[in-house]
């Protein structure tokens, strides 16, 4: 009787060292990866704010060509801002 108690607490022991073993293993794998998927996060979170404002300055973009297919004002006034004239134009500039 005394030999099987001591055969059941040896196993009892080895159960618990196997399972603690089996358990800091698993927190040995699972922590790095945790904290990669947590900077991973961050670089998605990054890259979509990035992405963000590329497609404001597209958007931008796309209505200042726009406003020179459609706004003959617009790029006159551009025009006349880079000292450009229609052909056979006159043009008179005054400086300061």
């Amino acid at each position: 009787m005394m030999k099987n108690n001591l055969i059941d607490k040896l196993f009892q022991g080895l159960f618990v060292a196997v399972f603690v073993a089996i358990v800091a293993t698993g927190l040995m794998i699972t922590l790095p990866k945790y904290r990669q998927a947590e900077g991973l996060d961050r670089t998605c979170a990054d890259l979509q704010h990035r992405i963000d404002l590329k497609k404001k300055e597209i958007a931008a973009v796309k209505d200042k060509q726009l406003r020179f297919k459609t706004d003959r004002e617009f790029v006159e006034g551009l025009a006349r801002e880079n000292r450009r004239a229609f052909p056979g134009e006159i043009v008179f500039t005054f400086e300061d």
